[in-house]
């Protein structure tokens, strides 16, 4: 489904829970890429800025009140978890088992 839908029709906390554990696993991805793609995490970062374009460009439009809200708290994560990539990139992180990336996590389920 694509964004612009489950956002209109999720709780404001199920919202933010779904686009949190979406971003983890493209981070994640990112850093499993690299053994294949070195240029794996820039795609992460490419595909952030992407998804946060997005949301800037959904709440330039006619919303109600607790839509605008809802999207304006994920405007803010989104901008957060993508200088978080970025800061990843230029400190040269490779590994999900990095620091860097641990401090990150809130929850980590081993599975």
């Amino acid at each position: 489904m694509p964004k612009a839908d489950w956002l209109r029709q999720d709780p404001a906390q199920i919202t933010i829970l779904i686009n949190m554990v979406n971003w983890s696993t493209n981070v994640e991805g990112g850093f499993n890429g690299l053994k294949t793609n070195p240029k794996s995490m820039q795609k992460a970062l490419d595909d952030q800025i992407e998804s946060l374009s997005a949301l800037i460009k959904m709440v330039q439009g006619d919303l109600d009140k607790p839509l605008r809200q809802k999207i304006m708290c994920l405007i803010t994560i989104d901008a957060h978890s993508r200088d978080i990539i970025d800061k990843l990139i230029q400190e040269k992180c490779n590994s999900v088992d990095d620091f860097q990336w641990q401090a990150q996590l809130k929850v980590y389920f081993d599975t």
